[in-house]
């Protein structure tokens, strides 16, 4: 059993059989290895993990395996700056790689744009001995699960220009330092959080609706620790528990209700620790690690017939001195919408009612910069004022993010087809006068996409620094 489980979360998990499992199953003494020509060809994504000699030892690093272009490559890099990176997830639609790591003394939660030369972006910015552990994306991408100090945390995300941020966190456990709460992941349809629940032996499972503090038993038998909840997309939790309290050998089960029997896969090997697990949504695979080898080294799993192949083959295990741990498969199978779902306004051409000069105007608010330039309308009776930007064809639109220098109390967001008829899909009464203002889950189409003010918040006219249209 990995004994920094019991203060330390990581990731992913295990797997029911979509497709008429039996009810239950049992672990196998030293299951066979599949053969390497077998190995499903259906699965062409890409697998993250981090591989380290000893926990804690400074030495982990975090890889990426791509299936379709048969690579291996080592994402983390030393100008990063950041200690033992480990425990990644991609975002739904594989462009961010969340982790966590270690600065200024603090573990902290990153996001790396995947495939780029850039740094990752500190989303959480702790020093000393705060920690922030365990990321989880929600369904949407639109929100990220964490560790912070031994409570479960919500954190808001919007996508800017100069990359992701969080616009609000909000604390859903308020148990700590009474009750230790680690290892969060959400529901599909983001409703509940799943998380461990204390340390060591007497660590279980509990499902808490989002919103409230009550929370219900998953799985919590005694002296026997549970923890590493993993949600496949059809609602089944895969997580990890003791063998029984004498080895305290990891074991992969699943269970779909609370008061469900516990399924242990027939994939563990009753003779090692088998953690970690990361199933592939739409399948019966999971991905895995496993000391049935020796360390830990990954594997893919069936979870209805306990097949097992080694990654021994795309020169995952290749070194055997190093563990392989907190597997993290991005498909490329999420929808149309959150594949592609990106910043469509950016220097597309821009137009406005009035500018207050030519060095304030209409495409200043769609250069990307979000603090140095900006458009201004005229001031005093400014009355009604729009801006608009051209997307040059039409678009759907999911989210509109408004960077106020001088805002509106009253304003609508519209779009339209023409640049004559147009639709509202977002308005308010209650606008700021000055700062950063995310709309999310907007729901309209079309080529032309306007602010439109109709009373100011301030004594001055409208004023953005930014406008940032997002969608599909």
């Amino acid at each position: 059993m990995r004994t920094q489980l019991l203060s330390l979360g990581v990731a992913i998990g295990a797997t029911f059989a979509l497709f008429g499992a039996p009810s239950q199953a049992n672990c196998v003494a030293n299951p066979p290895t599949q053969s390497n020509t077998t190995f499903p060809a259906s699965l062409t994504g890409k697998l993250a993990y981090h591989s380290y000699v000893n926990y804690g030892d400074g030495t982990s690093q975090l890889f990426i395996y791509d299936f379709a272009a048969r690579t291996l490559q080592q994402v983390s890099q030393p100008t990063w700056g950041i200690q033992d990176p480990m425990n990644a997830v991609f975002s739904p639609d594989g462009k961010w790689l969340a982790f966590m790591g270690i600065t200024n003394n603090a573990w902290n939660v990153f996001f790396w744009q995947v495939g780029s030369s850039n740094m990752p972006i500190n989303l959480t910015n702790s020093t000393g001995q705060t920690r922030n552990e365990d990321p989880k994306f929600s369904t949407d991408g639109k929100s990220l699960l964490f560790k912070q100090n031994g409570d479960v945390m919500q954190a808001a995300l919007s996508y800017t220009s100069s990359g992701p941020v969080f616009t609000s966190i909000v604390n859903l456990t308020r148990t700590a330092p009474a009750v230790e709460n680690s290892m969060p992941f959400p529901t599909p349809d983001g409703t509940a959080v799943y998380y461990a629940d204390g340390t060591g032996a007497n660590m279980g499972l509990y499902k808490q609706t989002i919103g409230s503090t009550s929370k219900v038993a998953f799985d919590t038998p005694t002296g026997l620790a549970t923890y590493y909840p993993i949600v496949r997309a059809d609602g089944t939790v895969f997580y990890a528990r003791w063998h029984d309290a004498t080895s305290q050998a990891d074991q992969i089960y699943t269970k779909l209700n609370p008061g469900d029997t516990p399924n242990q896969l027939s994939l563990n090997d009753c003779n090692s620790n088998n953690s970690d697990p990361s199933p592939v949504n739409g399948t019966n695979y999971v991905f895995f690690s496993s000391t049935t080898a020796g360390g830990y080294q990954l594997y893919l799993g069936d979870a209805s017939t306990g097949q097992r192949w080694s990654l021994s083959q795309f020169g995952v295990n290749s070194d055997t001195t190093r563990a392989k741990l907190g597997s993290n498969y991005y498909a490329g199978g999420a929808t149309p919408a959150a594949q592609q779902i990106g910043l469509l306004s950016q220097g597309k051409p821009a137009s406005a009612s009035s500018s207050y000069s030519s060095s304030l105007g209409p495409a200043y608010a769609f250069d990307g910069n979000t603090t140095s330039t900006r458009w201004d309308s005229v001031e005093g009776v400014a009355g009604t004022q729009w801006l608009m930007v051209d997307l040059g064809s039409t678009r759907t639109i999911t989210g509109v993010d408004l960077y106020w220098d001088a805002g509106a109390k009253v304003y609508s967001i519209q779009t339209s087809n023409d640049g004559v008829n147009w639709t509202n899909i977002y308005s308010t009464t209650n606008g700021v006068s000055y700062g950063h203002v995310a709309l999310a889950n907007l729901k309209g189409s079309g080529r032309y996409v306007r602010m439109v003010g109709t009373q100011r918040a301030t004594q001055w006219g409208y004023s953005l620094d930014e406008m940032q249209v997002w969608g599909y």
